[in-house]
């Protein structure tokens, strides 16, 4: 599964998807094999039935147009339907109150989607002498006619009702006698079609503008069918009105888009003048499988072109990488991009007006789907009464799983086990790592259920994924509890990996045999293609034993999660042991960015090298710096000081001195030369270049020549908070003096 960050749809809807595994039939050992790839999208059938009374404008009718374009080239599905009819009333002979202006069409080819484009254009505006009035009723029974019509896809049935006005049938003689009995006839003739509707699970959802009575379109929407998607309130049909018939296009394209339970991004808007070009952007997020770029463009002369998050353009029909486009209506006023397999994240979608083209509105909407798949497994295909069964689950796309914690936010996961002898019990599943769960935010939900003890055969384990914008079926993974003749027992190990493409990951099987020798059979499921197994059966002798297996991920593989299952399984198709796949394949990085990888990191180390040297060097400049030694010269010890000086700052480790007339006197190059020792010792050589005894502060060293002088030093660094060795010279007079106090000294 390709990753990009994920993004959420402003509007969203709900739908159930429970999967499971079915078990294998009694046969011999059964090969490895691949499962089919992910189902596509579900199919809808969709009659759109089109006000086309005497009290719609010219622009009423244009917008009509447009909203139905939008259905009938953003459906989904390639194996869908779709027949637009519009409608009036039947006032007098030669007059019909419907009028099929598309029959019931695939949109498997654009020029199947082409077609349905074109012939929304017959919709009209009615006169007088065509019947102008407003017939709900002949409208509904013709789409109750077209849903009946055999279908062998088990398509979803789906009727949408434009109108802007209210049951109006007083001049149409075959509803009776009176303009009054008429209006009342009609109106029970769609209670009663209302009715075969819910039968036939055929869903209505209404959408008037203008002075359309919201009350009489509730009641269309409340007597079809309304559990389209597991009964999830968004996807509920319901009655909308908008102000105006400007409304109509994006109020239309959202319920198509509830009803078929898909999910809708923002309708994103700009002005386009003449011979210009702008840019929209729509989202479509990490579980969608399958998309519609629709873009409304009004004039047929605009140009579209389409980008991919990579800034890739794509081609309007054809493949590219894994994903497929197919574009329809590009000489419309509307035309749509469809996608199976897209790239997720933003894209853009470039229009450019022609020179004479007058300014226009223009807008882009992504509806999309995914056809996902929920793998569920357990730790104990064959549970006994009373022992505790851990249930995984986890989703995956037609190319792998999905394990991004942002894609599956909004998502909920739940569980729950049925069978003999006992009442249901539902399971929580989480993907916090805690309890049953092996790791947190890896898309994999897990939950801990104990088999009731009154259990006696048949064990149903249903696990059940509802969110937005997402499809699937019901298989419940069905088992049963174990016998006095269920004597294998095993696990499945394989750890999470990262592997390049044609590589392979080694996993294990443990067996416990508690009968006679057995040969068990080793199977991959729910896996693409280009994942295999070395080996296909095993051979579990008596007692326990341990197996090596290994998993090959061909040079062809996709980038990304690979979704599946390793089972062990019995002579009889029974399963033993089972186990997720956990592998992600990532293509090798190209040599030119290894090198520069390796480049970089050259780079960080020798920063790093160089950023301690200086730190050291600093370090050792600053234990060396004499700048906070103050050097003192004394005739004998423990008398004032004659002379002192100060070592300078900023000239290296050592510096200078000699002693002239009873002075110190700071030198270059020539006499004593001071710098610092280990610890707080200073260390001095004489002009000779013999090195004196260590000073230390408080402990002077005398200087050797024809007169004796002592050399003393303060050390500001070394003494911290400590008073100098060495004060002024009337402190140290009143240090070092033995005189007695006289009468008068204060005087002085």
């Amino acid at each position: 599964m390709r990753v990009t960050p994920s993004l959420r749809s402003l509007f969203t809807l709900t739908a159930s998807l429970t999967v499971a595994v079915v078990t294998a039939a009694a046969a011999p050992v059964p090969a490895a094999q691949a499962a089919p790839p992910a189902d596509d999208v579900k199919p809808v059938r969709v009659v759109i039935l089109v006000d086309e009374s005497g009290s719609l404008s010219g622009a009423d009718v244009a917008r009509e147009r447009a909203a139905a374009q939008l259905i009938a080239l953003s459906e989904l599905s390639p194996r869908s339907q779709v027949s637009v009819v519009g409608f009036g009333s039947s006032n007098g002979p030669g007059q019909s109150a419907v009028d099929i202006v598309c029959p019931l069409t695939g949109v498997q080819t654009a020029q199947d989607r082409e077609s349905l484009s074109r012939c929304v254009e017959r919709l009209r505006r009615r006169e007088g002498s065509d019947g102008n009035d407003t017939d709900h009723a002949a409208a509904l029974d013709q789409a109750l006619s077209i849903m009946n019509e055999p279908d062998d896809q088990q398509r979803s049935k789906i009727v949408f009702l434009l109108t802007d006005g209210v049951l109006d049938v007083a001049r149409s003689p075959q509803y009776g006698a009176d303009a009054e009995s008429r209006n009342r006839n009609a109106q029970k003739q769609i209670g009663s079609g209302l009715k075969d509707a819910e039968r036939a699970k055929v869903q209505i959802w209404p959408l008037g503008f203008g002075s359309a009575d919201k009350s009489s379109l509730d009641a269309f929407a409340a007597g079809g069918w309304r559990e389209p998607c597991g009964g999830q309130e968004s996807a509920t049909p319901r009655a909308r009105v908008v102000a105006d018939s400007k409304d109509v296009e994006r109020s239309l394209l959202e319920a198509f888009a509830y009803a078929r339970c898909a999910g809708i991004g923002d309708s994103v808007t700009d002005s386009l003048d003449s011979g210009a070009t702008v840019d929209l952007h729509v989202t479509i997020p990490i579980i969608a499988t399958d998309g519609s770029i629709v873009v409304v463009k009004r004039d047929r002369r605009v140009q579209v072109t389409y980008f991919d998050p990579q800034g890739t353009q794509v081609p309007k029909q054809g493949e590219q990488n894994e994903s497929t486009f197919q574009a329809a209506g590009e000489a419309g006023p509307v035309e749509s991009l469809r996608i199976r397999n897209p790239v997720p994240g933003q894209w853009r979608i470039q229009l450019k007006s022609p020179p004479g083209v007058d300014r226009q509105d223009v807008s882009a909407t992504v509806v999309w789907q995914g056809a996902l798949r929920a793998s569920i497994s357990l730790s104990n295909p064959r549970p006994r009464p009373g022992e505790q069964v851990t249930v995984r689950l986890r989703l995956q796309t037609r190319t792998g799983t999905i394990s991004d914690p942002a894609a599956l936010e909004g998502l909920r996961f739940s569980a729950r086990l049925t069978g003999e002898g006992f009442q249901e019990t539902p399971i929580e599943l989480g993907d916090t790592g805690g309890g049953a769960d092996r790791a947190k935010d890896d898309g994999e939900f897990s939950g801990q259920v104990a088999v009731p003890g009154t259990a006696t055969g048949t064990l149903s384990f249903l696990g059940k994924v509802t969110g937005p914008g997402v499809a699937g079926d019901e298989r419940p993974y069905e088992t049963r509890i174990a016998g006095p003749a269920d004597r294998l027992r095993g696990q499945v190990r394989l750890e999470a990996a990262t592997v390049e493409p044609g590589g392979e990951v080694s996993g294990t099987v443990g067996v416990t045999n508690d009968g006679e020798p057995a040969r068990l059979g080793l199977r991959l499921l729910d896996a693409p293609g280009t994942v295999t197994l070395s080996a296909q059966e095993l051979q579990a002798p008596a007692g326990t034993s341990e197996h090596a297996f290994t998993l090959r991920v061909g040079s062809g593989a996709a980038e990304g999660q690979v979704g599946g299952q390793v089972q062990v399984v019995d002579a009889a198709g029974q399963v033993v042991a089972e186990d997720f796949v956990q592998v992600e394949v990532q293509r090798p990085t190209p040599m030119w960015l290894r090198a520069l990888q390796a480049l970089l990191i050259l780079l960080v180390v020798v920063a790093a090298g160089l950023a301690f040297l200086m730190v050291r060097r600093r370090r050792r400049q600053r234990a060396a710096d004499p700048s906070e030694l103050t050097l003192h010269l004394f005739e004998r010890p423990g008398e004032p000081y004659i002379s002192r000086l100060q070592a300078p700052l900023g000239e290296g480790p050592e510096f200078g001195f000699d002693v002239t007339g009873g002075r110190l006197v700071r030198t270059y190059g020539t006499g004593y030369t001071v710098r610092r020792g280990e610890g707080r010792s200073v260390l001095v050589t004489d002009p000779s270049g013999r090195r004196l005894d260590p000073l230390f502060p408080s402990r002077p060293i005398a200087l050797p020549g024809e007169k004796v002088f002592y050399l003393g030093v303060d050390d500001r660094r070394a003494q911290g908070a400590e008073q100098p060795a060495y004060g002024p010279a009337e402190q140290q007079q009143k240090q070092t003096s033995t005189r007695r106090p006289m009468p008068g000294d204060d005087l002085l």
